[in-house]
């Protein structure tokens, strides 16, 4: 008999009259779910580091370009530092730097990388858990001790206290006990558990009885428990010495002046940015002429989108 919590059980549900037992019997109901999972064997990545050459470049004219290390590490493997020490014949121009930036010239570069490796190491041990041994609302054969019987003319009341394998510890009862006419007991509490038994229980006496909880019940349990972790190496490192050419870059077309009336001797060619005109060297308005813009040549000029002066 579910007289009690089953009405408040269904109240709850908002008038949906959706009993525990009916709810039990449509999960028992439900199509199991298969998955099918494909498996495949991991590919295992080499623990590896490389350290590349660093590629001839080319520095902007008058300027400088910048070079990295170049290192690439795979597998089981932590890259702490790259750095790169150059030297210009006997000159040390950088040491132990992350980047160096050179002019155009031959040098004598070094890549140094340090690095750790590291080994998978797995340990495996028992550990306690806990899980729900009894869920709320599920029957669950137990073995009670009452220590408390007042019960007249088919009413009283009942605390004792109940235990079972499938839950931890002692489950203590204090609940009004009912006759139900029909050779059974049934008892309730405060707590929402339901007790039903056979025979009127005596102080003393161990009854078998079950127990329908009004919560969920726990059961302490063993499993094994595996961890992984890294177990690191001590520093290694390694390095790589090369030569180096960094070529000198084209010189531009086109270059700023060098004073308020001047352009540089290699790019004699004064161009005006308002008017949109350039001037030669030995021109009517060459020497009058304030260059916003100095140009090699004529072509670079038109290039730009200057055209010639009509006058010189």
């Amino acid at each position: 008999m579910r007289s009690l919590r089953s009405l408040l059980a269904t109240a709850l549900v908002g008038g949906l009259l959706v009993s525990g037992s009916a709810v039990v019997a449509t999960s028992a109901q439900a199509a199991p779910v298969h998955a099918s999972v494909a498996v495949h064997a991991a590919k295992v990545t080499p623990t590896k580091v490389t350290i590349k050459k660093i590629a001839s470049k080319r520095a902007p004219y008058k300027g400088k370009t910048t070079i990295k290390p170049r290192v690439t590490a795979s597998g089981k493997v932590s890259v702490k530092s790259k750095t790169l020490t150059v030297k210009h014949g006997k000159k040390t121009v950088a040491k132990k730097k992350k980047s160096v930036k050179l002019k155009a010239g031959t040098y004598k570069v070094t890549t140094k990388v340090t690095y750790k490796t590291y080994k998978l190491k797995t340990t495996t041990k028992t550990v306690t858990k806990k899980k729900v041994g009894v869920a709320f609302g599920t029957d669950v054969t137990v073995t009670c001790n009452a220590s408390t019987v007042r019960f007249d003319d088919g009413y009283g009341d009942l605390v004792a206290t109940c235990t079972s394998s499938r839950f931890d510890g002692a489950r203590k009862e204090s609940m009004t006990l009912v006759d139900m006419g029909d050779g059974t007991y049934y008892g309730f509490g405060d707590n929402l558990d339901e007790l039903t038994t056979r025979v009127v229980p005596q102080v003393g006496k161990p009854f078998s009885a079950t127990l329908n909880p009004g919560d969920d019940l726990k059961k302490t349990y063993k499993a094994k428990q595996t961890t992984t972790r890294k177990v690191w190496s001590k520093t290694k490192s390694k390095s790589l010495t090369q030569k180096l050419v960094i070529k000198k870059g084209k010189r531009p077309n086109h270059t700023a002046p060098i004073s308020e009336w001047n352009c540089p001797s290699w790019a004699p060619i004064k161009g005006n940015a308002d008017s949109g005109i350039y001037h030669v060297p030995g021109g009517r308005w060459y020497s009058r002429t304030k260059p916003e813009i100095c140009f090699t040549t004529r072509a670079a000029a038109e290039a730009a989108g200057y055209r010639a002066s009509k006058n010189g």
